[in-house]
């Protein structure tokens, strides 16, 4: 049986109602209503009644309850002397924070229903990312900004010091996959709509980005903390970006539930202090 069912009934048993059981769990209406169902199927018993405008438990829901709501109890207790935060965390941070205890460290998908489904569904604990959530169930707290800058090779034939507008729109560009806000990094960051770049390749890898424009005429762009950490191994040159460009801000995104985990909260604290501490260094 799907242990997830039977949490969602708890909740529900506990407060009496769908709405709220929701809210608790971050799941959608619907979504409890349809656990419901399939764990009445699985037990062959109705679980609830309708009582005026709300619902109320019957005989083999209060059954049910008290006999799984102990071991449940336990099996939560278990997961939490783990302490272990699984963490989606931005590759231009990761080098800042992998020196911190506890944490497994996942590479952020590129989608961004997967990272909020992984978030709701708590196969991560922690996104540290430039995206953004209006879903009432996550809280996003964005804690840094960083500056982003263009990144050439040193001996590139056409591009010196200093980056024209007309060299950025007739070079051609390395760019992330990722995608936030339906847009891409720098249409993102952009103060005032731009021309389309000519991106001729595009990676899901921050590392192999500035590894191509290391050996190719093409333009890469990173945070200017990353860029410096890697210029000079990489023989690159980073030069301004030649148009008006937002500062990157950075964010913390978890569930509600984890607001007041004192793990949590230590481990948010740990991450906050590592990435604000280096970059101000740097």
């Amino acid at each position: 049986m799907d242990l997830n069912l039977l949490t969602t009934f708890l909740s529900v048993y506990k407060h009496s109602s769908i709405t709220v059981a929701a809210e608790e769990l971050g799941l959608t209406q619907p979504a409890v209503s349809a656990a419901l169902k399939r764990l009445e199927k699985v037990v062959a018993r109705q679980l609830f009644v309708r009582e005026g405008r709300g619902i109320a438990a019957t005989g083999a829901a209060v059954a049910l309850a008290n006999k799984i709501e102990a071991p449940l109890h336990i099996l939560d207790s278990v997961e939490h002397q783990q302490q272990q935060l699984h963490l989606y965390c931005s590759e231009s941070v990761i080098h800042y924070v992998n020196h911190i205890e506890q944490i497994q460290f996942s590479e952020t998908p590129l989608d961004e229903s997967t990272i909020f489904d992984d978030l709701v569904s708590q196969k991560v604990d922690l996104v540290i990312d430039v995206m953004s959530s209006k879903q009432a169930s996550l809280i996003v707290e964005t804690f840094h900004h960083e500056q982003a800058v263009c990144l050439t090779r040193r001996d590139h034939p056409r591009i010196r010091s200093q980056l024209t507008l007309a060299q950025y729109f007739a070079e051609q560009h390395i760019a992330l996959k990722v995608r936030r806000n339906n847009l891409n990094t720098i249409e993102n960051l952009s103060e005032t709509p731009i021309a389309q770049r000519k991106v001729i390749i595009e990676t899901g890898s921050l590392a192999s980005m500035l590894s191509l424009c290391a050996e190719s005429d093409y333009i890469a762009a990173s945070t200017r903390s990353i860029a410096e950490k890697l210029a000079d191994k990489l023989s690159l040159q980073i030069h301004e970006f030649p148009f008006a460009i937002k500062p990157v801000p950075l964010s913390m995104i978890y569930h509600r539930r984890y607001a007041q985990d004192p793990f949590h909260k230590v481990k948010r604290d740990q991450l906050r202090q590592a990435i604000t501490q280096d970059n101000n260094k740097a």
